[in-house]
């Protein structure tokens, strides 16, 4: 797109995420990859993007700023209601990146931990977290089939994504133990807020809580 094209189209990308993301009628794939496609060209940082552009960002150490202390809240918010909600579970990190939430999970206990992401460089950089309790695996979150059934799953800033973001998460549900919990964080941004929205619908929220910074925002809900 021309830099033109591109300012004329922000409109476009503000009423598709205010009217008409997830929904389908005659058109609606086009738009969707065109919606996409602008994403991509401005930089969006929300957006889906390919396995290598993954392992690129992750060797030059794009996503070292996820060890700052600005991020440090939306863990500990996650990993506290894992501990009141499901203490001692057997938790699903899905997009897990270097296992940075294991930190914060170690200090109440897990049963046991499987964290993965699509980035194999991630996984690498994951290695010197793993145990006898956890495992990190690099794999498609959106085809990765899990073994058995999981007390808790958690998906860190990774929803938005997932080139069917709704579909993916309501897929993930056949793998929750009966009573688990499933718990979502996401920086918040025009997709992001959709996409929760659009999550409400699936039924069971229990608690929704905004954890803020100077960086911005970003919504933890908690889904039964």
């Amino acid at each position: 797109m021309t830099t033109l094209r591109r300012r004329a189209f922000k409109l476009v990308y503000v009423l598709y995420y205010k009217l008409l993301f997830g929904r389908r009628f005659p058109g609606s794939k086009k738009l969707a990859e065109k919606v996409h496609a602008w994403e991509l060209a401005t930089g969006r940082g929300d957006a889906p993007i390919s396995k290598e552009t993954w392992e690129a960002q992750y060797r030059k150490g794009g996503w070292a700023f996820m060890r700052n202390l600005d991020e440090l809240a939306r863990y500990n918010v996650i990993a506290g209601y894992l501990h009141a909600l499901k203490p001692g579970a057997s938790v699903l990190d899905v997009g897990a990146g270097e296992g940075l939430l294991v930190d914060q999970l170690r200090i109440f206990g897990y049963s046991h931990y499987l964290g993965i992401d699509l980035s194999e460089a991630a996984i690498e950089q994951a290695a010197g977290r793993q145990d006898e309790r956890t495992v990190f695996q690099a794999a498609d979150a959106e085809t990765f089939t899990p073994q058995g059934k999981w007390d808790a799953i958690v998906f860190n800033e990774c929803v938005y994504y997932f080139k069917d973001p709704i579909g993916t998460v309501e897929r993930y549900k056949r793998y929750l133990e009966d009573g688990g919990v499933m718990i979502i964080s996401m920086y918040r941004s025009r997709r992001s807020d959709m996409i929760s929205r659009r999550l409400v619908d699936l039924g069971e929220l229990q608690v929704e809580t905004t954890v803020a910074s100077r960086k911005g925002a970003w919504v933890v809900q908690v889904f039964r």
